[in-house]
């Protein structure tokens, strides 16, 4: 132990300093020397004296290694990550003879893993995003053809060789999926192949037809593109003229005529597409017109569809639609869009008034719901009326779930000079409507189009003092009588 006066060590249990003769004090913890202690105080002020900064960040890095470390075991470790690895692998070393170890490897963590539902399913992704990106690769620039055919060569073995390692394993590649990648790849490989074709042809027509056969997802599309539009200029030209004349219209013109005008500019694009056995139908210039006049017409038919409903001409709605429909291209995106179109104003059809209950009648009138050509003209429904001499009358029940009633007053064939008569119609005993005399000559207003808000029972009179001698055909007719509400 040592004197704490003068430092001396002396023996181990002495009471007084062998030195100075201090006393001793007696100490069971054995102290360090004061040099010692002087330098672990030392080191520990220093400690003290390090900035907090400096002590955090000190405190991240080590968790940040610790972190990395644990992270890099993780993905060393990671199957989804290996399976990636090893296929990147393959890609990279394959040959014709090239052996399949790292297939055997993906066959190993698959096994391995064959309980794990949600680790096979991220292999089954990774492995499909790896194989989408060669075949993504493979659609870009080549030196030449040879150049071409090796890599196609190349990632057909490699599709081929995985496809009967794992023979349509559902977690590496399907048949189907097989079967859509090789087919990729092919139209890609025909593509390409058509493209270096054009640049070695010996003439512009044979050039025109390789290059025409460039498809639009391949990377070369665009300069093909460009030399098959203009080879084609003077051809084009011409049909635009004549397409752009049938739209040519003059200001003002209505949506009907406006609609009729791109009808007819489709029709005469699709019997004008081939000039000299040359199909124009393949340019930019002749698709944008195409798809412009399919855009005016579904536009314009749904512009022409408000105006007759809001004139109640809602039945005229469906066979325009229809009309519309012949000029485009069946099921396409704009046909099926008129369909819908047409769907929905089968709901806002009107109601034939010929299909309402019949409270009463009187001899000589009659009504039908079947076409009747009257005048050369067809209509698809009537209610007639007779010259009996006295006036004659039908009435229906509405039940006050209608707005309005429209009709045409239509003189039958073989009127006597001397025939006249007046139609009159009332609602709930309430006159609503009446034509004014009519005669085999006169000049009347023959459109019906009254309110019926409300009414219950619609009665029609025909009130005529005329009457033939003997058995006649004489009819005054109401066609296309309709309901709306």
């Amino acid at each position: 132990m040592y004197c704490g006066k003068c430092g001396t060590k002396n023996e181990l249990g002495a009471k007084f300093c062998e030195k100075c003769g201090s006393k001793l004090e007696q100490d069971t913890t054995n102290k360090t020397p004061k040099k010692e202690n002087k330098t672990l105080k030392n080191v520990k002020e220093k400690v003290n004296k390090t900035p907090k900064k400096v002590k955090i960040g000190i405190g991240i890095a080590i968790i940040i290694i610790i972190a990395t470390i644990i992270t890099l075991a993780i993905l060393l470790n990671n199957p989804v990550k290996r399976v990636e690895d090893y296929l990147t692998s393959y890609y990279n070393n394959y040959t014709e003879d090239y052996g399949n170890e790292e297939l055997v490897k993906i066959g190993d963590i698959l096994k391995n893993n064959k309980d794990k539902e949600s680790t096979l399913e991220s292999i089954s992704n990774q492995i499909q995003k790896t194989i989408n990106n060669w075949v993504k690769n493979f659609n870009k620039s080549y030196k030449n053809e040879e150049a071409l055919r090796e890599e196609y060569t190349k990632l057909k073995g490699i599709l081929d060789e995985i496809n009967r390692y794992f023979n349509g394993l559902e977690y590496v590649l399907t048949y189907e999926d097989y079967y859509s990648y090789y087919e990729e790849i092919y139209e890609l490989y025909s593509s390409k192949s058509n493209y270096f074709s054009a640049i070695d042809a010996s003439d512009d027509y044979d050039r025109y037809r390789y290059y025409n056969q460039v498809i639009e997802s391949d990377s070369y599309y665009d300069e093909a593109r460009e030399f098959v539009n203009s080879y084609l200029s003077e051809e084009i030209d011409s049909l635009k003229k004549g397409a752009e004349e049938l739209t040519n219209l003059k200001e003002g013109a209505t949506t009907e005529e406006l609609l009729n005008a791109y009808i007819s500019q489709l029709e005469y694009l699709e019997e004008n597409k081939y000039q000299n056995n040359i199909d124009l139908s393949i340019t930019e210039d002749y698709q944008n017109l195409y798809n412009n006049a399919v855009s005016k017409i579904v536009e314009y038919t749904k512009a022409y569809a408000e105006e007759l409903e809001e004139n109640l001409e809602t039945n005229n709605v469906m066979d325009m639609i229809d009309t519309s429909m012949e000029a485009l291209e069946y099921n396409s995106d704009e046909y099926n869009e008129l369909k819908e179109l047409k769907d929905s104003y089968e709901n806002k059809m009107p109601d034939s008034l010929v299909s309402k209950y019949l409270v009463s009648q009187s001899s000589g009138t009659n009504d039908s719901s079947y076409l009747i050509t009257i005048n050369d003209t067809e209509y698809d429904s009537y209610i007639s009326f007779r010259f009996d001499g006295e006036t004659l009358s039908r009435v229906y029940r509405l039940n006050n779930e209608y707005k309005t009633f429209r009709a045409t007053i239509v003189r039958g064939p073989d009127w006597d000079a001397d025939f006249k008569g007046e139609i009159v119609i009332y609602g709930d005993d309430k006159e609503l409507y009446r034509s004014g005399e009519i005669t085999k000559t006169n000049e009347i207003d023959p459109e019906i189009n009254i309110d019926v808000t409300d009414v219950d029972d619609l009665k029609i009179e025909f009130v005529t003092e005329s009457e033939p001698e003997g058995w006649s055909n004489f009819y005054i007719y109401l066609v296309e009588p309709y309901l709306y509400k």
